[in-house]
């Protein structure tokens, strides 16, 4: 099976993603990430293959166990490469420390494979992927015409997400205390 991990965005920040991901999708008509269906999320660890979930399961129920929730906040808007656009997030010292163990606790785990995004991790909401740079330019445009969006947020959860089909569901959500 397939499975990512997330923490999920709630509250005002949430409502802001998923706003801005409608507006932005239907006024420039990109809808991709509307259509995936995805909750508004931050990656934590790249999908990753595994037969054996409960192993996964019983390493964030240690992690959250041992970590209290933590500041981050969102701090404007950022692209990768005139292609993805996105809500940069930026993570306390504290909240980074959760995601590096959490890497390490993987890369120490036989058969769970470690990724380049894993290890030159950048928080970040995606808000739309660009299909032609035309529509890149626009979007931006558009986004630095709005106010610099400033949300502070609780990194309260980390969240197994499972591949069920085309789509991502929630397999198991464990909360830092």
């Amino acid at each position: 099976m397939k499975y990512s991990i997330f923490y999920l965005i709630k509250g005002n920040a949430k409502k802001y993603r998923d706003n801005l991901v409608n507006i932005v999708g239907q006024r420039f008509a990109e809808n991709y990430v509307i259509n995936s269906k995805l909750p508004a999320h931050i990656t934590l660890k790249a999908p990753f293959e595994t037969k054996n979930i409960k192993l996964i399961e019983n390493i964030l129920k240690d992690l959250t166990k041992r970590h209290k929730k933590q500041n981050i906040e969102i701090k404007g808007f950022g692209n990768f490469k005139k292609f993805v656009v996105f809500l940069i997030f930026k993570f306390s010292i504290s909240a980074l420390k959760i995601q590096e163990e959490l890497i390490k606790k993987f890369r120490e785990t036989k058969g769970i494979n470690i990724k380049q995004y894993d290890k030159k991790w950048n928080p970040h909401a995606t808000i739309s992927y660009c299909n032609t740079k035309k529509n890149f330019n626009n979007i931006w445009n558009y986004l630095n015409r709005l106010d610099k969006p400033h949300f502070k947020l609780k990194f309260d959860n980390i969240t197994i997400m499972k591949k069920t089909g085309k789509n991502w569901k929630i397999h198991k959500k464990f909360i830092l205390k």
